[in-house]
This record gives C-alpha cells, structure tokens and sequence, in this order.
C-alpha cells in the first residue's frame, strides 16, 4: 500500500477518515479491492466517463496532442 514515512500514513489515515469515518485495516482495504469485479468497471465508467465532455490540459509541445473533438468523439463509444 505505499505507507512508508509519516506523510503517506497521515494521508491514508486522513483521507479514510472523511471517506469512511473510520480508519480500515489492511485486510478490509484489500478485500475491498478484490471485491471489483468488470462489471462494477463498467458501471462506473459508463456513469462518469461515458459522452461526457472531457477537461483537457496540455503543457509544453502540443504539436502531437490530439484534437478536442477526436478526444470527445472517444467518449461516446457503443455500449457493449
């Protein structure tokens, strides 16, 4: 899980806390993550990423960063 050194703890311990109003042992954390199965993935994305107008920053040479509306055409694929 990456918790080495006080700064990653204090986050984890933080961001558990406004999340879940309490801290999860590792083994609750890692069941919560086998717990995502492709359909859960699908929901998900269909709910925040499917025909929605994406946010696009760029910096530096943006010479080969695609267009806005190719990236736009992207998110509305068919539903499987």
């Amino acid at each position: 899980m990456q918790l080495d050194g006080t700064t990653p703890i204090c986050e984890d311990i933080g961001r558990q806390l406004l999340t879940f109003g309490r801290r999860l042992s590792p083994f609750e954390v890692s069941a919560r993550i086998d717990s995502i199965d492709a359909a859960t993935v699908r929901r998900v994305a269909y709910k925040y990423l499917y025909d929605k107008d994406p946010a696009i920053v760029a910096y530096g040479p943006i010479e080969g960063f695609p267009d806005y509306n190719r990236v736009m055409t992207a998110t509305s694929w068919l539903r499987v």
